[in-house]
């Protein structure tokens, strides 16, 4: 038992060691330079093909990727636990990003962290090959928002949750879920990280600016479908009906009382937009359409529909604003918008496909006729249209059995 413990660490430590050995940061100190100094001053293989080139680039890339796998493949063969085995893969990412001798400023463990995942997908490949039809579903995910944004940090923030979520449903009982996991999020949080450090994802319109609070909240509307679920339809429509009436009521006396008006529409700007000044605002028609949404469909159908509508409008803006450069209604709507809205829908519609019990042919209806109806809601709120014709959509599929 010691001697299996002193192997485990040594594993471990071996690990950390071959993570610190960083091939880019050597390149550049032959060449006479500190990578981590010029362009994204990090030592990873990313500014190392920035710095130095391809030429460079390449092994670096190699040596990084292999890395991780290659301890955890040689812990194995030698009866190395399991546990301790993978964790000495991740070992040399820490070590990558936390390299004892250049002061523990390294490189972001992106390629290291990626040559793991690969290993990992190829084990469950192995086990059920079945479960990487998942692959072309998800390489359209990436193809929608490579296209809106052509950032690659941002493909790893909005695909990789989804692969993961598909890995712990088709694999519940795997010990290298954990160690999967460990490494996706390590991958997101630097995706995220990168985005907001080198402001990839920049909105100037002053309309969000001034409210983009509207936005950011919808989200939080989730919570009337977890009533839903968990106390019934009664009285998540209870809950949801009393907020909504509040808003009615406000939008009733600032419609038609002056002074009201006046106070709520111009003191209150970050509340109302101007246009509207004399009819219900986009916050009132949302809860009603959620109210619409759960008392008129089936269960299943109202979830799915109400969640088009407040994740799917939500991405949909948000992508518009960000990276919205071809109008297809002037003004009104962009192509990098609507296609955030179908990217959004075919992430959560897989969510949706292995949570409610809806064919997947039914999922896919709602979740184009979703941004169609967006599109084209023009002269209509589409907070309206959007749950409830993609819902009777969804319903009449249902019914023809679909």
């Amino acid at each position: 038992m010691m001697w299996q413990m002193v192997l485990n660490i040594v594993f471990l430590i071996f690990g950390y060691l071959l993570g610190s050995v960083n091939p880019g940061y050597l390149f550049g100190k032959l060449k006479g330079i500190d990578i981590r100094e010029i362009g994204t001053k990090n030592a990873g293989t990313s500014n190392t093909y920035r710095v130095l080139g391809i030429g460079y680039a390449i092994p670096t890339a190699i040596y990084d990727t292999l890395k991780g796998v290659s301890i955890m493949l040689i812990a194995l063969s030698l009866g190395v636990d399991p546990f301790f085995a993978h964790l000495s893969g991740i070992m040399t990412i820490v070590g990558h990003i936390f390299p004892f001798y250049l002061k523990f400023k390294g490189g972001q463990g992106v390629a290291a962290a990626t040559g793991l995942l690969l290993y990992y997908l190829l084990v469950y490949f192995i086990v059920n090959p079945w479960f990487f039809l998942i692959i072309p579903y998800l390489l359209l995910i990436v193809a929608i928002f490579y296209y809106i944004s052509r950032r690659g940090n941002l493909l790893g923030v909005m695909v990789l949750p989804v692969l993961g979520y598909a890995v712990w449903i088709n694999y519940p009982a795997y010990i290298e879920n954990v160690f999967f996991t460990i490494i996706l999020a390590q991958i997101i949080i630097i995706g995220i990280y990168n985005i907001i450090n080198r402001k990839l994802f920049k909105i100037e319109d002053e309309d969000f600016q001034t409210r983009y609070w509207r936005v950011i909240t919808r989200p939080f509307a989730f919570l009337f479908i977890v009533f839903f679920i968990i106390l019934g339809q009664f009285s998540a429509l209870i809950i949801n009906g009393i907020v909504a009436c509040v808003f009615i009521f406000l939008d009733i006396l600032r419609i038609f009382h002056e002074k009201s008006s006046a106070l709520m529409t111009e003191r209150a700007k970050r509340v109302y937009r101007e246009e509207e000044r004399k009819t219900f605002s986009s916050m009132t028609t949302f809860l009603v359409a959620l109210f619409i949404s759960l008392l008129l469909f089936e269960k299943n159908i109202a979830i799915a529909s109400s969640i088009f509508l407040i994740f799917g409008d939500t991405f949909g803006k948000i992508f518009g604003l960000a990276f919205g450069k071809k109008w297809i209604i002037k003004h009104k709507k962009t192509l990098e918008g609507t296609l955030g809205y179908i990217g959004a829908m075919l992430i959560f519609g897989y969510f949706l496909f292995t949570s409610l019990d809806l064919s997947l042919w039914i999922l896919i209806i709602g979740c184009l006729t979703a941004p169609v109806v967006e599109l084209l809601s023009m002269g209509v709120n589409d907070n309206l249209t959007v749950p409830i014709i993609s819902g009777a959509i969804m319903t009449v599929a249902l019914f023809m059995g679909i």
